[in-house]
């Protein structure tokens, strides 16, 4: 069976609300930023290496 490899990042990261208009929870800007700050459109913004908390390489089949 073929195999490509899957990495998986965890970044956690403290939001500041006052950059978040209109927000007033952790949750709430966590869906603005999943809305408005897509990781595959800014990645620069999410890669900071202290926020960095795991990365895995794994071997997985390719569908």
């Amino acid at each position: 069976m073929a195999e490509k490899i899957r990495v998986t990042v965890v970044i956690e990261y403290v939001p500041h609300l006052d950059h978040y208009p209109g927000v007033d929870t952790v949750a709430e800007a966590a869906a603005y930023d999943e809305w408005w700050n897509p990781f595959l459109e800014y990645p620069e913004a999410y890669l900071d290496e202290d926020d960095v908390k795991s990365v895995t390489f794994e071997a997985v089949p390719i569908d």
